[in-house]
């Protein structure tokens, strides 16, 4: 029974968690280069006595304790949406725009770009985006900023520099760090080859409130079913208790 008890338990916990992961989904469905999270349980075993392996233990017990797993993220490209705005960039294809950050290099889909106090083009957090040149950095009252397929800035028919694009060789290996921007802990970001970059437009969320909402439901469904279960086993145990007493 205690077994019961457990099993349920990290099945609420887990459920508890994915709803998280729904709700984070819902929230950003209308921020632009937001890629959505993806949840879902995965059996593990306690490797007390059998030595971590699944082969030392009877198929009458599998799978044992469940656990959300946390740890995707779906890179699917969101629709393309024109705004008209100069500094709005999307990326057709499957590379990142890198930005430079006091950490280190860090990568991101989101493509609304502005202009600090020294004109340099930065994300929404300051951070300058990566060129082939150093700093892209616009001259003072530029007009007709024009940016290519390949990425090259000018302004006022003066090219500034290339924005630089790059693919991930393991999209598992990207870290979410908030704001639509990754942390790479694997293979070194390569030069992309074949994405394009589209002005005047913004990638959005890959997120479908419609397909989030069905999720939703299915998760209070399963936490409801579990609790219930959590409740019975809980007044047998009262019950045996009381009996035995």
């Amino acid at each position: 029974m205690d077994g019961t008890v457990y099993l349920t338990g990290s099945r609420l916990d887990g459920l508890a968690q994915n709803l998280d992961i729904i709700a984070s989904n819902l929230a950003n469905a209308n921020t632009p280069g937001y890629k959505r999270t993806v949840g879902g349980f995965q059996a593990v075993l306690d490797a007390v006595g059998t030595g971590g392996t699944r082969a030392a233990w009877p198929a009458a017990v599998l799978p044992d304790w469940m656990e959300l797993d946390t740890g995707h993220t779906d890179f699917q490209q969101g629709p393309i949406r024109r705004t008209g705005r100069p500094l709005d960039l999307a990326i057709q294809g499957d590379a990142f725009f890198e930005v430079e950050t006091a950490a280190g290099p860090r990568y991101t889909r989101k493509g609304r770009l502005h202009l600090n106090a020294q004109g340099e083009l930065t994300d929404g957090s300051g951070n300058r985006f990566a060129s082939d040149s150093g700093a892209l950095r616009l001259p003072e009252e530029a007009e007709d900023v024009a940016v290519s397929l390949d990425g090259t800035v000018t302004a006022g028919g003066e090219e500034v520099g290339r924005i630089r694009l790059v693919e991930i060789p393991d999209l598992d290996a990207l870290v979410s760090e908030g704001s639509c921007t990754f942390r790479n802990d694997g293979a070194a970001a390569r030069e992309a080859v074949g994405s394009r970059v589209i002005q005047g437009s913004v990638e959005e969320s890959n997120v479908s409130p419609v397909h989030e909402m069905v999720a939703l439901v299915n998760v209070m469904r399963a936490y409801e079913s579990n609790a219930r279960i959590l409740h019975r086993t809980d007044s047998l145990t009262g019950r045996l208790i009381q009996t035995a007493a």
